[in-house]
Parts: structure tokens; C-alpha cells; sequence
């Protein structure tokens, strides 16, 4: 049975870059925290742990998704990438100084605060500024070529930035663990074509649901026969452009965009609160606090206990919360001081270079039948 897309099923996906971004900052306090690294082998929280890191190996895929499926066939707006840039110095910046404030940071770290996309401080931000740069002239290739030449290009680009990776081990192409431009740049092109190319259908929600949870259980499987065969990349299948996570994204992606949501009361938090998600990352995930976070709860003194796991889910839900917070006061201030900015000249000659640069990039985008 076929759907209509309705404004209102936005909503899917923003609660899948809620879930995303959970997955994110629970993966950080298993791994930034110290917390996998000092259990014990074959303990029942062993299994949690890396039960939880082969559902969540989908986090930033669907995260970049998300994105290049609704940018895919849409006017490139520059404005976008400014928002973006502004976000991450602000953090950026604002980190450093508190840093540097209590001793914690050098001069070395100032150059990084201050150049944080070039500099790589998050190297999740600096990757998706490039895609968000690209992102009109994969439009361009993506709505202009035909159903069966982009099947025939995804096909390529699965073997070149996945299996000939899994297979020879090597980055022959450019993508070792998708952790990159290239892997973006498919992660883009793929949901371009759930978008384009495949009709919504009610069906897809259990198909995906299934091939999600399939995909995940044998990246867990991957995990313990490595273990257990002595291999020396036990995690290689939890890479993001591994092909069973590559295989469980597609799925998890299909099934949220195919669910029929029903708008509810919520709706309005539920947008305020992945409009935050972002900045989620950018506070809790800065090189220069990120083990502090963590050390706070002190969340590696409790990776022996029996509730090791448990409470590191709670640590993730109280640290993602006092971030959301934090990313909706920011995003408060700005809109504040937006006001007072918008009558300067600097706005005028942002805005002067924004129409410059989305008239040379506009793109008259012709869906090929």
C-alpha cells in the first residue's frame, strides 16, 4: 500500500536525529569514558556494550542522511553553510577560552579554536562543512541522471568505498573507515535516492526494521568470532562504511522515512529538540573537556560493577539533556543579538556575498523519468 508524504512525517526523521545523536553520546561515554576498555571478557556488560555499538554503528550515517535527503533537490542556500560555520566557533571558541582559563589549554589550541573547520577540532564538522559546500553539484549529478544510472553509480561507489575495503583491507579509494569525504558524499548520493527513486510504502517499515536489526545482530557476531579467532581488527564490521553497517543504515533509513507519523502534541518539542542535536556534539565532544565530561561521573570507576552499562545509558540521557539546554540558550542568544546584527553593514555585505554565491550555484534540478 502506498503513502503520501505529508509535511508532518518530517517529524520521523527528526526523532531518528534524536536517537542518532543518543547513540552518538552513549558510544562517547563507552569509549571517550573508559568504560568498554575495563570490562571484563565475556561479562554479561561485555555483551551490552557491544550489543549497544552494533545498533548505534548507524549514528552518524543516518545523521548524514538526514541531511542529503532533504538538500539532495533543493536551491543551495550559503546561508546554511554560515549558520554552520558560526555554530562550531562558537563552541569552539568559547571552550578554548574557558580552558585556557583554569590552564587546560595552550596557544596551540587557540590556533585550532579559531580555524575549528580547517583545523579538524571536530573532525565530524569539518567533513560535513565540505558536504554542505558540495552538496549543489551532487544535486546536479543526482537529479539530472537517470533511475538505472544511479543504481549502476551507487553500485560502483559500494564496491570502491566498502567491499574492496572489507576484502583487501586497504584505502585504496580514499575511505578507510567513513570517517571522510567520499563516505559522506555516498551517504548523500544514497539518500538522494530513497528520495528520487523509491516510492513510500507502508510495507518498507517492517522490510527495514528486519534488514536494521539483522544487520546489527551479525555486526555483533563479527565482533565476538574476531574475539574469539584472535583477529586483529575485532571491530572492522563497526566501521560506518563497513557493508553490514552501510546495509543496516539503509534499512533503519527506509523504515523511519516510510512510517506514517501521526501528528501529536509533541511535535513542537520534538522539533526544538533535534533542532538542538547538533550542538549536543559540539559541547560534549570538544577535545579539549570531552574526558572531562565523562571523569565527572566518573564513569570508568563503575565499568566493573554489575550496572556498568546501565548507568552509562543514564550518564548519556542527563549529558545529552544539559547539552540540549545549553544549544537552545545559545540558539536564544543568537536569535537575540540576530536582531541588533541584521542592522549593520557587515549583515548587509554577508547577505550582499550569501545572493552572489546562491544565484552562481542555483541549480534548475529535472528529474529524469
Amino acid at each position: 500500500m502506498e503513502i503520501v508524504m505529508h509535511k508532518k512525517r518530517q517529524v520521523n526523521f527528526e526523532l531518528l536525529r534524536i536517537l542518532c545523536m543518543y547513540m552518538i553520546v552513549i558510544g562517547h561515554c563507552l569509549f571517550h569514558g573508559r568504560v568498554t576498555a575495563k570490562l571484563g571478557y565475556g561479562t554479561v556488560n561485555y555483551f551490552l556494550s557491544y550489543l549497544i555499538q552494533s545498533f548505534s554503528v548507524v549514528h552518524v550515517n543516518c545523521f548524514v542522511m538526514i541531511g542529503g535527503y532533504f538538500a539532495i533537490d533543493r536551491s543551495f542556500k550559503s546561508e546554511r553553510a554560515i549558520k554552520l560555520w558560526k555554530q562550531v566557533a562558537f563552541y569552539s571558541l568559547n571552550i578554548f577560552l574557558l580552558s585556557a582559563l583554569f590552564g587546560q589549554a595552550g596557544w596551540a589550541d587557540g590556533v585550532k579554536a579559531i580555524l575549528p573547520i580547517s583545523s579538524k577540532t571536530y573532525w565530524f564538522a569539518s567533513v560535513y562543512m565540505a558536504i554542505v559546500l558540495l552538496i549543489p553539484f551532487v544535486g546536479m549529478i543526482a537529479t539530472r541522471i537517470s533511475k538505472q544510472q544511479y543504481q549502476y553509480l551507487l553500485v560502483l561507489l559500494t564496491w570502491f568505498l566498502s567491499v574492496n575495503h572489507m576484502l583487501f583491507q586497504t584505502d585504496t579509494y580514499g575511505s578507510f573507515n567513513g570517517r571522510d569525504l567520499p563516505g559522506f558524499l555516498f551517504l548523500v548520493l544514497l539518500a538522494g535516492y530513497v528520495k528520487l527513486h523509491m516510492k513510500a510504502d507502508r510495507k518498507y517499515v517492517l522490510y527495514g526494521i528486519l534488514g536494521y536489526v539483522g544487520c546489527s545482530l551479525l555486526v555483533l557476531a563479527s565482533v565476538y568470532a574476531s574475539v574469539e579467532l584472535h583477529l586483529e581488527d575485532t571491530g572492522y564490521f563497526l566501521n560506518y562504511n563497513s557493508p553490514l553497517a552501510l546495509l543496516s543504515t539503509f534499512s533503519l533509513f527506509v523504515a523511519v522515512r516510510n512510517f506514517s507519523w501521526k501528528e501529536t502534541r509533541f511535535d513542537g518539542l520534538i522539533l526544538k529538540v533535534a533542532g538542538a542535536a547538533f550542538g549536543v556534539y559540539l559541547i560534549h565532544d570538544n577535545y579539549l573537556i570531552r574526558y572531562l565530561v565523562w571523569d565527572t561521573f566518573r564513569a570508568s570507576k563503575v565499568a566493573r560493577t554489575h550496572w556498568a552499562v546501565i548507568y552509562a545509558a543514564l550518564i548519556a540521557v542527563i549529558v545529552y539533556l544539559v547539552c540540549t539546554c545549553i544549544e537552545l540558550f545559545r540558539q536564544r542568544i543568537f536569535r537575540l543579538a540576530g536582531i541588533a546584527y541584521r542592522k549593520t553593514t557587515l549583515y548587509r555585505k554577508e547577505q550582499t556575498f550569501c545572493d552572489k554565491m546562491n544565484q552562481l550555484l542555483e541549480i534548475k534540478q529535472t528529474k529524469e523519468v
